[in-house]
């Protein structure tokens, strides 16, 4: 009797979290400003709290004999990224926890039910994870399919991407891809804001199009990118298949890379990001490929190949650099024998890296690209201060901020899901004075150190709450970038009618709005899966194997550091990884902490 009383408390408090609005309510007493907080939809709230009785009632003996300290770490995680997301979805603040004292008993209800809600979720998914056995599965019934699996990968791919190509045609030129144009036509100076190598190669085949028209050059442009990254998917998908992994783990990411919109949304653009996600897909292909044959001598050729895509991955996107040198010193530490050949394979890469950015950048005329890109946190969290404290800026700080950045400029545009507005006031003249800068930001951060930490989160917190679907730049780049960037010297336009665009434009934005599929295309949603297949392998016993994962979940910091909140480009190249991820938490097995052997 008191374990049913128990579930249906439990129920009723995770049914509380769910339906709760998020919206800080003034109301005085603390049960009024409950029972307006809740969302009041008393049907749905109903259902919930009828099918979470029904589920916990079935799971709850697996759970109490299932759960660990890890499930709940995680459950605590998760349910402060939802109070976080949904204090700062709804009201842009922190106020729906720390709004007052009765908000914040309140907070507390709330946290309570999400937590009760992950923790029982996240032992069963680990349980029925654990408890999971081989099974010898058929081959596939087609039998040239089951013979040629990486050609019918490409195909289905190619497939499923064409109608973003065709409807698109010559291809969409979003701001970057065209400031990269410039810089490769002389337009513009030519910096390393971008990656210059795909600039350059951007060039060279632009030229060549050009010879029939500007639009065919940018054709040119989105087929060539487009069938190098369904190549490196398509040896993603037979690499999993070649592993032993089952039918519903490769077969899952070829569906995975040719239905969500992502993969053929972005291939029809002119931009780094999906050429970029694609490479270090293949990275972690040939990555964990390796580390599955540590027992044996690894062949030099798959050395050699890690190498090579490890610098393509560095030079395609600037970022690149802090994901595979971290990555190699992971597989250094995971590895058992021949230390000495990863630690010299390392250091070589390193040195080749450096000297293509210190030696031939320069050479071929590449500028640094300006410092205000790594200062995105600062700057919005002084913007903030002064847009919320406007009186209390002393004028020695008003003048200190404006020998950096535009003072009123900041404060007229500031924008708390993204910095560019305010990055872009940065005097470039000024880097001299970012120290002085840098005394004046710490010194207001003392007087109201709430400020920082929400300008913090409020520009960050869809990378982690994946319920939040709305962005202020939008997740695709279906457009060509008019002036002021187009200077009227490249003639691109679409081909396709307006209404066949608009047709694809709606579709993909339909994936935003349905329930389940929507987080399929949420930043936050990958920052989650990754932390439960680090909970996975603590939850196993596999704690070396979490050395792979690190790699990966540099790319969150990455997008953490980023200007813009929850920007799925951002957060693609953990997307492109994640069917890898996947397979290396839950179908590799350990038989001692430091053998990994496929199950």
């Amino acid at each position: 009797m008191k374990e049913k009383i128990k579930i249906v408390v439990c129920a009723i408090l995770s049914a509380i979290s769910l339906c709760i609005s998020g919206k800080f309510s003034a109301i005085g007493g603390v049960w009024s400003k409950f029972a307006t907080e809740l969302k009041g939809e008393t049907e749905q709230s109903f259902a919930i709290v009828i099918l979470l009785i029904i589920v916990y009632s079935k799971i709850w003996r697996k759970y109490i004999s299932g759960r660990k300290c890890i499930t709940h770490i995680l459950a605590v995680c998760f349910a402060i990224c939802m109070l976080i997301g949904k204090s700062f979805s709804q009201m842009g603040n922190i106020k729906f926890i720390f709004g007052d004292k009765k908000q914040f008993c309140i907070a507390i209800i709330v946290f309570l039910g999400f937590y009760i809600l992950f923790d029982v979720a996240i032992t069963a998914l680990y349980v029925y994870i654990s408890e999971k056995r081989k099974r010898e599965e058929k081959a596939i019934k087609v039998k040239w399919i089951e013979e040629h699996y990486f050609t019918f990968s490409f195909l289905c791919m190619l497939i499923c991407w064409s109608p973003y190509i065709l409807c698109y045609l010559p291809g969409s030129v979003p701001h970057d891809g065209y400031w990269q144009l410039n810089m490769a036509f002389g337009i513009n100076p030519l910096t390393n804001h971008h990656p210059w190598v795909i600039t350059f190669i951007y060039g060279i085949i632009m030229r060549l199009g050009r010879c029939v028209s500007d639009n065919f050059g940018i054709f040119m442009i989105v087929i060539s990118f487009t069938i190098i990254e369904i190549l490196c998917y398509a040896f993603v998908c037979i690499s999993l298949k070649k592993w032993g992994a089952s039918k519903k783990v490769y077969i899952g990411a070829l569906v995975f890379f040719s239905i969500v919109p992502v993969f053929g949304g972005y291939a029809q653009a002119v931009i780094k990001d999906n050429i970029f996600s694609a490479l270090l897909a293949l990275f972690f292909t040939i990555y964990i490929d390796i580390c599955i044959q540590h027992e044996t001598a690894i062949g030099i050729k798959k050395m050699i190949a890690l190498f090579l895509v490890g610098i393509l991955v560095c030079l395609s996107r600037n970022n690149g650099v802090y994901v595979v040198i971290p990555s190699m010193v992971c597989l250094i530490l995971y590895m058992q024998k021949e230390k000495s050949r990863y630690v010299i394979f390392m250091i070589c890469l390193v040195v080749c890296y450096q000297g293509i950015e210190g030696c031939v950048a320069p050479k071929l005329g590449v500028e640094k690209g300006s410092v205000k890109e790594m200062l995105s946190i600062p700057f919005q969290q002084t913007a903030r201060y002064i847009k919320e404290y406007p009186d209390e800026v002393t004028l020695k700080e008003k003048n200190v901020i404006n020998a950096v950045l535009s003072y009123d400029g900041i404060k007229e545009n500031y924008n708390p899901e993204i910095s560019d507005f305010v990055k872009n006031t940065f005097r470039e003249e000024s880097e001299d004075k970012l120290s002085e800068y840098f005394k004046i930001w710490f010194e207001m951060f003392l007087k109201h150190p709430m400020v920082y930490v929400e300008a913090t989160l409020n520009n960050t917190f869809a990378y982690y709450y994946p319920f939040y679907n709305q962005n202020v730049l939008g997740n695709y780049q279906f457009y060509i970038k008019e002036a002021p960037v187009a200077t009227g010297y490249f003639d691109i336009h679409y081909i396709m009618p307006v209404k066949i665009r608009a047709t694809v434009t709606e579709y993909v934005q339909t994936w935003n709005k349905i329930p389940g599929i929507s987080q399929i295309v949420n930043s936050g949603f990958y920052t989650w899966i990754l932390l439960l297949l680090v909970g996975y392998l603590i939850y196993t016993k596999r704690i070396k194997g979490i050395l792979l994962l690190i790699g990966p979940a540099i790319n969150i910091l990455v997008c953490i550091a980023s200007p813009v909140n929850g920007l799925l480009r951002y957060a693609f190249p953990l997307m492109a990884c994640t069917p890898l991820l996947i397979y290396w938490a839950v179908c590799v097995e350990e038989n001692s902490e430091d053998t990994g052997v496929e199950s």
